[in-house]
């Protein structure tokens, strides 16, 4: 069976989260003390894999490939804005 769970971000340009294989993210998010969140559909009974998450500013260069679009979100009132991307994980990149 899956289940909704949260996971908490830094507004880093780069960071690496632990999720379960297979994990589909369905938001990001901020909360009302601007802590950026990442929401994902898992499988808990699957293994963690280590993902590899960007973050970038709005009008902030970008790769031209930065991974799947997973959401945007604002801090400080809506006077930040950010937009996360996550690399696809190791099973994807070998199928």
């Amino acid at each position: 069976m899956k289940t909704i769970r949260r996971y908490h971000l830094q507004p880093n340009k780069l960071q690496t989260i632990q999720l379960p294989a297979g994990s589909e993210i369905l938001s990001v998010q901020t909360k009302e003390d601007d802590a950026p969140i990442l929401w994902a559909l898992v499988d808990p009974a699957q293994p963690e894999e280590e993902r590899t998450l960007s973050v970038y500013a709005t009008g902030t260069e970008v790769p031209d490939d930065p991974g799947s679009y997973c959401g945007s979100f604002q801090l400080f009132g809506g006077s930040l804005e950010f937009h996360a991307f996550i690399e696809p994980s190791n099973e994807s990149r070998e199928g």
